[in-house]
């Protein structure tokens, strides 16, 4: 496979510092999980990020401080104030699937051939997925139809999609498995799916 679209720079950047809204996390951890060159980018990302925390001005603690904070934790364990109970994470062990990045297979219930699509206008269903109740971000599949285009469209935020399978082209470029398209607010394009395959992304 070979990458011919990659990350944006202050995306890697981003993504080091822990500052991306869950939904495109999982798309560019997905994307760093398949493309050698962005997971070169990283590493350099977090050294530089390591070398900054490093450079900061030191603040010493006071006595006692770490004690103190153990202790606080521990005082709202037994309170019961430590956080809501949490719902047991479902069993994903068994989605397994060729097609998803471990990063995406992590949060299906089912592999790709499984997937319940909703149609989202001619040619295009989507699958959205879950990120966890207290998520405000959304993560969906995209399902688009051999040989069919996209209305064209800008985006109101940032929006970063990564192909799966298929292909498409717009005027950036043709996107492939494993390509990336890291679009800011102020690009429009018309995605074209390629005849032969449906694209999913």
């Amino acid at each position: 496979m070979k990458i011919a679209h990659h990350l944006d720079d202050a995306t890697v950047m981003s993504f080091a510092a822990g500052a991306l809204s869950p939904a495109i996390a999982v798309v560019v951890s997905s994307h760093i999980s398949m493309c050698p060159a962005c997971r070169n980018k990283l590493q350099y990302a977090e050294a530089v990020g390591g070398a900054l925390f490093e450079a900061e001005l030191k603040v010493p603690l006071s006595q006692g401080s770490v004690n103190n904070v153990l202790e606080q934790i521990e005082v709202q364990r037994r309170a019961g104030l430590d956080g809501p109970a949490r719902e047991k994470p479902k069993d994903r062990s068994k989605v397994t699937d060729d097609v998803l990045p471990t990063p995406v297979a992590r949060l299906m219930d089912t592999p790709l051939s499984n997937v319940s699509w909703k149609r989202a206008g001619r040619g295009i269903a989507t699958h959205r997925i879950d990120l966890g109740d207290d998520s405000e971000s959304k993560l969906f599949l995209m399902k688009i139809q051999a040989g069919r285009a996209v209305p064209e469209h800008g985006h109101g935020a940032s929006e970063v999609t990564l192909v799966l399978s298929g292909a498409y082209t717009d005027q950036c470029g043709r996107f492939a498995r494993g390509d990336v398209a890291d679009l800011d607010a102020d690009v429009e394009h018309q995605p074209v799916v390629d005849k032969d395959e449906d694209c999913i992304c």
